[in-house]
């Protein structure tokens, strides 16, 4: 099991390293006498005695863009969602019960490009991806054999998976240069985000490979990242065989602690903190039923209403088990080995192999990681009979991505699984997102979803020269 504890974060002042970047998040009175405020360069991570404090940076700014926080991590912003709870909000994990109008318009699939909580996330994603991507060069130049190098690099491609299952097609990744100069990133598509992902990967699969035992780590983190990747390129069949060696077991979890409010969980600062995000229940008619349901996987607690006073709200244990001390420091998963055995059962259901379709179910469902309120968790979840398994191909698509659904349940998945639902399972968007009449007893009562199947790029990324807007909206 790896865990990250996020040390020093020598990175702090790194932008989004994108037209967002070097506007919102910097004092504009120093503009005029700092060539390039808030940025950290390549010079400035010399010789191998920073390496130590660039790799915990690096993590660190992914645990932030991707986990969320509890503090001020910006010099702007506040309490910091991740997106985690951002994609959570838009698929059908979650609904909103709080009154702030920029998450609101976001939970109901009516995302403004014009809205400064998304700028925040799309900052802290470039950031996060820009820190990898820095630190992994500075590990190439003095450490190149490192493990950590491969680690790093792993993140990197992750930071791209995400960007291409959660945004519109149009992402653009600027960079640095030397001499504090921007070179402005094209918009890129979803296939090309998720191609330059795999180039990480495997660069990060041959470096773990020859560190032999300590790169274990990374490697299996890598495998996994190649074959989410590929599964998103419609390819499950190289996917099932990027992931065939990862143990069932491996995890790969983003901890987070009480040592700073930044290092707090974001899902339980905006769930049991809060009260602002509820576990859902067949949202908008085609959501899962997560509240009824109940899985072990994703226990639910009734706890008043939320924010808004009015939502019934639902907590899950999974990240706010009263029995976790401190409960704020629950770890967020990455990647899980269960997800590579579901990544193989949708190979084997793709090939029209019912019996490894089991089996692969199965092996996943019997080691998931169960949760709850008490000292020991739930015991591990039976497994499905051959009767379980509908005969027709959609009811077997359903069993499938139900199981995906609990089992890799707040970790940024659910929105990219939805889009695949269209784009390569031919559905509805109308018959997949949450539809029809939004919350009638929240705060934007009266409005009816959208049409929303990704995020938008914020409007202030048209600083970049190169960018003019997504390039479609398309899953």
């Amino acid at each position: 099991m790896r865990h990250i504890r996020i040390g020093a974060r020598l990175l702090c002042a790194f932008v989004a390293i994108s037209g967002v970047g070097g506007l919102a998040a910097c004092n504009q009175d120093k503009l005029l006498t700092v060539p390039t405020p808030d940025v950290v360069l390549p010079k400035d991570l010399t010789g191998a005695a920073v390496l130590p404090n660039a790799y915990a940076a690096a993590l660190g700014d992914f645990q932030v863009a991707y986990g969320g926080s509890g503090g001020n991590v910006t010099g702007t912003f506040g309490s910091t969602e991740g997106l985690v709870l951002m994609s959570g909000l838009l698929s059908d994990e979650l609904l909103d019960a709080e009154t702030f109008p920029t998450r609101l318009e976001l939970d109901r699939r009516a995302t403004n490009p014009v809205n400064n909580t998304m700028l925040a996330i799309f900052q802290l994603a470039q950031r996060a991806r820009a820190s990898a991507e820095l630190v992994a060069a500075s590990y190439a130049q003095y450490e190149p054999a490192n493990p950590n190098r491969a680690e790093v690099l792993a993140l990197g491609g992750f930071t791209y998976i995400l960007f291409a299952e959660n945004y519109c097609n149009g992402v653009p990744n600027s960079t640095v240069n030397a001499d504090g100069t921007f070179t402005y990133g094209d918009p890129k598509t979803g296939t090309q985000l998720l191609n330059s992902a795999i180039a990480k990967f495997d660069s990060a699969i041959t470096l773990a490979t020859a560190a032999g035992a300590g790169g274990t780590t990374a490697l299996n983190l890598a495998r996994i990242g190649k074959g989410r990747a590929l599964l998103d390129l419609d390819n499950p069949t190289a996917a099932a065989a990027a992931v065939a060696a990862v143990p069932t077991t491996y995890v790969y979890n983003i901890l987070h602690n009480e040592n700073t409010t930044r290092q707090y969980n974001g899902v339980y600062t905006f769930t049991v903190s809060s009260k602002r995000f509820t576990v859902a229940e067949k949202e908008g008619g085609n959501g899962i039923p997560f509240v009824s349901t109940n899985d072990p996987r994703v226990p639910v607690v009734r706890t008043a209403n939320g924010f808004d006073g009015a939502t019934p709200f639902y907590r899950t244990p999974k990240y706010t088990s009263l029995a976790l001390s401190p409960p704020r420091g629950a770890p967020t998963p990455l990647a899980l080995g269960t997800e590579a055995r579901l990544i193989e059962a949708e190979n084997a259901l793709r090939a029209g192999d019912a019996v490894t379709f089991l089996a692969k179910l199965n092996d996943a469902r019997v080691n998931a990681k169960t949760y709850g309120d008490a000292a020991l968790p739930p015991p591990a979840l039976t497994a499905l009979l051959a009767t379980d398994v509908p005969a027709d191909a959609v009811g077997r698509q359903n069993l499938l991505f139900r199981e995906r659904a609990y089992d890799l349940y707040l970790t940024s998945h659910r929105l990219g699984d939805l889009r695949r639902l269209i784009r390569q399972y031919g559905r509805n968007a109308e018959t997949v997102f949450p539809t029809g009449v939004y919350n009638p007893l929240g705060a934007a009562a009266g409005n009816s979803y959208g049409p929303d199947v990704n995020l938008p790029i914020p409007f202030e990324e048209t600083n970049n020269p190169q960018y003019k807007a997504c390039i479609d909206r398309n899953p």
